[in-house]
């Protein structure tokens, strides 16, 4: 079995692949982590909030939809199962997203991508498909393409 990188950060050092993280402009970009995994969570937040970005996190999908409806989020990042089960609250979430904030970017992190599941994710607007784990320069690129898309649409 492979085991996977362990994740040090020099925070004293630039990350790689944050180059143009924030897209095109200079005010901090908003983003909501919907992960049931805390420690997720809590690593994409500090390496987001590293890059300049402003991050809150939700565990479940009533506490996204909260946050979703009392701010402004640019970015959605999501897992698929938020519960522990076989459902998949992380399509409910990003159906509500489309529909309450359609400007916002969705992406969605899980173990579980299938080109089903990406097809069924993007008719319900998710930008983004991408398998769980992801390298922490590759998932900053990505924001990075994403925000800074968004940034030259609007």
């Amino acid at each position: 079995m492979e085991q996977a990188a362990e994740f040090t950060w020099n925070h004293d050092k630039p990350v790689p692949g944050l180059e143009f993280a924030g897209g095109a402009t200079s005010v901090a970009q908003n983003i909501l982590i919907v992960d049931d995994e805390s420690s997720l969570c809590w690593v994409l937040g500090q390496f987001f909030s590293g890059a300049g970005y402003r991050v809150d996190s939700a565990g479940a999908l009533d506490e996204a939809l909260n946050l979703i409806t009392t701010g402004r989020y640019d970015l959605v990042i999501t897992d698929l199962r938020l519960s522990g089960t076989l459902s998949e609250e992380g399509l409910m979430l990003a159906d509500f997203v489309r529909r309450f904030a359609p400007q916002t970017r969705m992406m969605l992190l899980t173990a579980f991508a299938t080109q089903e599941l990406t097809d069924r994710a993007q008719s319900l607007g998710v930008d983004l498909v991408l398998p769980k784990p992801q390298p922490l320069p590759a998932l900053a690129e990505h924001v990075s393409r994403l925000l800074g898309a968004m940034s030259l649409a609007t």
